[in-house]
């Protein structure tokens, strides 16, 4: 068995998926409100962002590397199953 078909795919040691959203919240935020806006102060913020939502998606992917598809996965369900003890039939 190949070690690629075992192994996350991960960008930058962070989940893909949790990595573009950064990344493209992160543009959006240092483009649109940084240099179109010429708000130079943005783009400075944008890219602490980025470094420290870049740290936080690591320590985060070293932990559980599907931890986006649990968290969304656990909120979708909730509270569906619900604990209820067992009566006991009387003869």
């Amino acid at each position: 068995m190949y070690r690629a078909l075992c192994d996350p795919h991960l960008i930058a040691g962070c989940e893909r998926t949790s990595f573009f959203a950064l990344l493209g919240l992160c543009v959006l935020f240092g483009f649109f409100g940084g240099i179109a806006g010429g708000r130079p102060l943005n783009v400075v913020l944008a890219i602490v962002l980025f470094t420290a939502g870049k740290l936080v998606l690591g320590h985060a992917a070293k932990a559980d590397p599907q931890l986006r598809e649990v968290a969304v996965r656990s909120h979708r369900y909730g509270q569906v199953l619900v604990a209820v003890p067992s009566v006991k039939e009387s003869r």
